[in-house]
């Protein structure tokens, strides 16, 4: 008798950072100079990597580039904004 295979899961497989979902990350939108956009777009056909990959690898880069200070300083401003800290007041109050 065959043994029985398990039903592979529905849709695609998760392939964000981490094994998360792509369709749950944040979405923006930007707006780039053309030169810079087919550049992305070249980078992307040529090593099959997502956009969306290579600008997150790009702000890693530049990250690693800041001095000691400059880290310690975006960490602060990471956690505040992830607080909400940062949101501005209404005029009401």
């Amino acid at each position: 008798m065959a043994t029985k295979k398990p039903a592979r899961p529905r849709g695609r497989r998760p392939v964000g950072l981490n094994g998360e979902k792509v369709s749950e990350y944040p979405q923006v939108m930007i707006r780039l100079p053309h030169r810079t956009k087919t550049t992305l777009d070249a980078l992307s056909g040529l090593t099959g990597t997502p956009i969306w990959r290579l600008v997150d690898q790009a702000v890693d880069v530049y990250v690693q580039a800041l001095s000691e200070n400059e880290r310690k300083l975006l960490l602060g401003v990471r956690l505040r904004r992830a607080s909400g800290s940062n949101r501005k007041k209404s005029r009401r109050e």
